[in-house]
């Protein structure tokens, strides 16, 4: 079997347990009561906007685009450890568990130095981008807390007045926040966080920015729902974004594509800002209106922020799809959902003689395939490859699953050592 391929593969399939295995622990600690609690790759999308945010309002001398890819990663040895509170272990210990997990996981993967390097940034806490890094972690945290409080999840168990001293000012006491941090920790604290536009207020443009983005965590991929995909929940958008960023990284380390893996990340980052307000529409589905309704609320979203120029301009190169990155972040984005559709099949999630009420399946290029093949992931590698015309690499990973199981090795191997 091709062994790059396989890599490929089995590295996207562990890291996408951050989507669904691996659930945030402290929200189900604090016993939160709610449809659907954030999971770590919701997490990892919540901080890479908050980061654009403060990144926009405060001026911060800084590689936004180095900060996003850092945040991408940052949390990669919870695929093996999972997410562990305070609660469970003490920080300095877990801290040290991970770090080892991290870096043994790392060493088995071709060109890790690649992850390890910047993970290691991160974790030291001494460059200007680790320094925001470590921040943007801590308080999107409570940011979210705090809608959750909002919302009434934690209202069983804590007043407001307790949650706030409990959480937001116990993090505020123990974490060295910059100023600009702890002025805008300092205004959740007291006020709602509410979605406020044309605000010159830069701590309520960054509220209103990380509050309207945070709904992404809860809009759901509309292909899960139509296809009745036998899960707990259905994903989010965030998750699907945290998805095709990690498999991005994992082609350009395997591969060792030529291009700025830090501006595809970024570019993949923002590029579902408009379906905060139209919804995940089926691509089978999406019009020309559509696009053009989800460009135009993406650039109203993106204008809230001083900065907003920042994303619009990144979000006009990933559509135009004229640089590299901007084609690379494409393929990207259509490859990752075939491969998840592989591990539906594989995990026998899909039931496609129970598909009552499905508008797709009356659609001719659905037809084309299923009445061939009648496999669900085959339909869709077969219609991304006819579609979207892949070139290499990205056509032999789309043939690789389209031909062969797909499994996850690493967690055995680590278990060996």
């Amino acid at each position: 079997m091709p062994q790059k391929e396989k890599d490929v593969i089995s590295l996207f399939y562990l890291t996408n347990r951050l989507k669904d295995s691996i659930k945030r622990s402290g929200w189900f600690q604090k016993d939160i009561r709610r449809n659907r609690v954030e999971s770590v790759a919701d997490h990892i999308y919540g901080c890479q906007m908050l980061a654009y945010a403060m990144y926009s309002e405060f001026n911060y001398d800084i590689d936004i685009e180095k900060v996003i890819l850092m945040l991408t990663l940052h949390e990669i040895g919870e695929t093996i450890i999972g997410d562990i509170t305070p609660e469970d272990m003490p920080s300095n210990q877990k801290k040290e568990l991970e770090n080892e997990t991290t870096l043994k996981l790392l060493s088995m993967i071709f060109n890790g130095d690649f992850i390890k390097k910047i993970f290691l940034e991160f974790e030291e806490g001494k460059s200007k981008e680790a320094k925001f890094a470590y921040q943007i972690d801590k308080a999107e945290c409570d940011f979210q807390a705090k809608l959750y409080i909002q919302e009434g999840c934690f209202s069983h168990k804590y007043t407001n007045e307790e949650f706030i001293s409990s959480w937001i000012g116990y993090d505020r006491e123990r974490i060295n926040f910059d100023k600009n941090f702890d002025s805008v920790l300092e205004f959740i604290s007291k006020n709602e966080m509410k979605v406020k536009k044309n605000n010159n207020d830069k701590i309520k443009n960054v509220v209103s920015f990380y509050t309207l983005t945070n709904s992404l965590k809860d809009k759901k991929r509309k292909g899960e729902e139509i296809w009745k995909i036998k899960k707990e929940h259905y994903g989010s958008v965030a998750e699907h974004i945290y998805s095709v960023q990690m498999l991005a990284i994992i082609i350009h380390l395997i591969y060792e594509q030529n291009v700025d893996i830090k501006r595809v990340v970024n570019l993949i980052s923002i590029h579902e800002l408009g379906e905060i307000v139209i919804g995940d529409i089926s691509t089978l589905l999406k019009t020309n209106e559509d696009k053009e309704i989800e460009y135009k609320e993406a650039t109203n979203i993106a204008g809230i922020l001083t900065n907003g120029s920042i994303l619009i301009n990144q979000l006009d190169e990933f559509n135009d799809l004229k640089t590299k990155e901007s084609q690379y972040a494409r393929y990207c984005d259509k490859l990752a959902p075939d491969i998840i559709s592989k591990i539906y099949d594989k995990s026998g999630m899909i039931d496609l003689n129970h598909q009552e009420d499905n508008p797709l399946l009356n659609h001719p290029i659905v037809k084309k395939y299923l009445d061939k093949y009648d496999k669900f992931s085959t339909m869709w590698i077969l219609y991304g490859q006819e579609v979207y015309n892949y070139p290499e690499p990205y056509l032999s990973i789309s043939n690789y699953i389209l031909n062969n199981e797909i499994y996850e090795k690493y967690s055995e191997l680590l278990r060996k050592e």
